[in-house]
C-alpha cells in the first residue's frame, strides 16, 4: 500500500492569507475610526456653538452623528461603533453639556450602526455587506425600528433627568404651544426633534457614502 506523505511544516497558501487579510482589514477599520472620530471631534467643536437647543440642551439638529454613521457604512460595523465611542469621549472637553449631552448624542445615533448591521445580520444568517445593507429592502426597514427606537430610549432618558437629575422650567413655546402638561412637553419635543435628526442622519451618510461611489471604491467588507 503506497504511504502518503504529508509536509507538515509548509502550511497551505489559505490558512496563510486569511490571518494576513483578517489583520489588514482590521488594521483599515481601527484606522479609519480614528480618522472618522477625529472629524466628528473637530466638526463638533466648531458647529456646538451655533447649534440651536431647547431649555435644556437638547439640539434641535447635530451634524457630528452623520460622521459617526458614514463611518460605518465606509468601514463596517466595528468601525462604526468605535467611531461613536471616539466621538464621545472627544466631546467630553467642549461640550457645555458634558457629560450628558455627549452621552445622550451616543444613547441616540448608536441604533443607527446597531439596527442596519443586526437587522440584515439576522435577515441574511451571515455577517452583512456594506452591499447588503444598503438594499433599500434591508435599509428602511431597519432605520425605521432604529427610529422607533431611538424615540422611546431618548423619550425615557429625558423624562428621568429632567423630573430626578435637571428640575428646570420646560414648555413648547417655541411651538407656540403653552398649555401642556410637563410630562406632554418632553414626549412631543424629543419625538419631533429626534425625528428631525433621524431624517438626517438616515439619508444624508447613505447618499453620501453610497451615491458617491465611496463604498464601491473602497468595498472594506
Amino acid at each position: 500500500m503506497d504511504a502518503t506523505t504529508f509536509d507538515v511544516s509548509q502550511p497551505n497558501q489559505e490558512e496563510r492569507e486569511v490571518p494576513k487579510n483578517y489583520q489588514k482589514k482590521l488594521t483599515i477599520e481601527i484606522a479609519g475610526a480614528a480618522i472618522f472620530g477625529a472629524l466628528s471631534i473637530a466638526l463638533s467643536y466648531l458647529s456646538t456653538p451655533y447649534i440651536p437647543r431647547v431649555a435644556w440642551g437638547l439640539a434641535y439638529f447635530d451634524p457630528v452623528s452623520i460622521i459617526w454613521i458614514m463611518s460605518f457604512f465606509v468601514f463596517g460595523f466595528r468601525a462604526g461603533l468605535l467611531t461613536s465611542v471616539i466621538g464621545t469621549l472627544g466631546l467630553m472637553p467642549f461640550d457645555s453639556f458634558a457629560p450628558i449631552g455627549p452621552l445622550m448624542k451616543f444613547g441616540s445615533t448608536i441604533w443607527f450602526v446597531l439596527i442596519p448591521y443586526l437587522y440584515t445580520r439576522l435577515k441574511l444568517k451571515s455577517a452583512p455587506s456594506g452591499k447588503d445593507i444598503k438594499k433599500l429592502q434591508n435599509y428602511i426597514p431597519s432605520v425605521i425600528l432604529a427610529w422607533l427606537i431611538r424615540c422611546i430610549v431618548m423619550t425615557v432618558i429625558n423624562y428621568l433627568l429632567l423630573t430626578y437629575v435637571v428640575i428646570i422650567p420646560v414648555d413648547l413655546e417655541w411651538l407656540g404651544l403653552s398649555q401642556i402638561s410637563r410630562v406632554w412637553v418632553i414626549i412631543i419635543t424629543v419625538f419631533l426633534l429626534n425625528t428631525i435628526q433621524t431624517l438626517f442622519d438616515i439619508i444624508v451618510p447613505y447618499l453620501l457614502v453610497f451615491s458617491t461611489k465611496i463604498y464601491d471604491r473602497f468595498e472594506i467588507y
